[in-house]
């Protein structure tokens, strides 16, 4: 059951991948999702080897300790689209919008969490989950926000 839950997931964000990145900015766009998958990446070595979550579902797992779709493809479309959602927002926009979806984000993987056992939390729970996903939201939309800044600068 985990494995089919992971490969649908999988399927998914492969299929959603396109339509996500088609819209205008596909250079930003393309940096928020490869640099949230970079920063993800070393955030779940990090949980992961200090036993806080356990992925018992890994693909390559002779390469990664965490769950590569997870964390090339799941968290970064989503921080893709929570960019798109707050490319003109304000500030406190932008963090309502980050802990909303990183709240919608939670509750998805606290039901994989719960029904498949493809992800186990050891010392875990769903508000430090939530609280790191936002930070990793607003710290992508800071990347953005210098991206733009930048772009209109050296023009």
């Amino acid at each position: 059951m985990e494995r089919s839950v992971t490969r649908i997931i999988f399927v998914l964000c492969l299929f959603l991948l396109p339509f996500t990145l088609r819209k205008k900015g596909v250079k930003e766009w393309g940096l928020i999702f490869f640099s949230t998958g970079y920063v993800a990446s070393i955030l779940a070595q990090l949980a992961v080897k200090a036993k806080k979550i356990e992925y018992t579902v890994r693909p390559l797992p002779r390469y990664f300790d965490g769950n590569v779709v997870y964390e090339y493809l799941v968290l970064p479309l989503f921080c893709v689209w929570f960019n798109q959602s707050t490319y003109h927002a304000k500030i406190w926009g932008v963090v309502g919008r980050a802990f909303f979806y990183s709240g919608i984000h939670t509750l998805i993987e606290y039901f994989v969490e719960k029904k498949t056992g493809a992800v186990s939390w050891k010392s875990w729970n769903w508000f430090y989950n939530t609280t790191s996903i936002a930070m990793v939201f607003i710290g992508s939309r800071g990347i953005l926000s210098l991206w733009k800044w930048l772009s209109k600068r050296y023009e």
